[in-house]
Order: structure tokens, then C-alpha cells, then sequence
């Protein structure tokens, strides 16, 4: 949680709260919730992969990620693996690190 921590400073994002979400998967995918300074949800996203994030990939993420509450203003995704044209497109709304 300190990497997550530590990533969110640099890009100038400081939460007052961050819990992590229990996931039931054998995937290398974490899940938080934060609540922000100004008082705005965030839910995070941190995917360890070596190789490219495909379409595919992105789906199948959010099947496995408990649904996207409304209140929610920031969705942030953190991976060190690249990421094809096609999964930016489904990422429109979503800070990439």
C-alpha cells in the first residue's frame, strides 16, 4: 500500500483515507477506496503485469472489481505494463500512472 501511497503523492493526489477491497482472484490486481482532500471519492486500481494490457484484460477487470459507485469522481488506474489503444479508449475516464 505504500507503493500505491507513494505514486499518488507524486501525481499531486492526497488521500485522507485509502482502504484496501478484498478481491477473490488469483489475478496480481489490487483494489482501493480513498477519499481525497476535497472531500471526492476515488476508487484505485493497481495491476502488476509484465506484458501488455489488452482489451480483453480491461473487461475482465471489471467483471472481477465490485461495480463503480456514482459517487466516485476520480478512477485511477497503476500498472508498469503498457497499455494497447483499445483499452485507453475503455480507460477514457480514468487517470492512467
Amino acid at each position: 500500500m505504500k507503493e500505491v501511497v507513494d505514486i499518488l503523492i507524486k501525481n499531486k493526489i492526497i488521500c485522507k483515507e485509502l482502504k484496501p477491497l478484498e478481491l477473490n482472484t488469483r489475478k496480481k490486481i489490487k483494489a482501493y477506496l480513498g477519499v481525497n482532500i476535497k472531500n471526492e471519492y476515488c476508487f484505485i486500481l493497481k495491476i502488476d503485469k509484465k506484458s501488455r494490457i489488452l482489451k480483453k484484460d480491461i473487461e475482465e477487470y471489471f467483471k472481477i472489481v465490485p461495480e463503480i459507485n456514482f459517487r466516485h469522481k476520480k478512477k485511477i488506474l497503476i500498472t508498469s505494463a503498457p497499455i494497447c489503444s483499445k483499452s485507453k479508449e475503455l480507460l477514457k475516464d480514468w487517470r492512467i500512472f
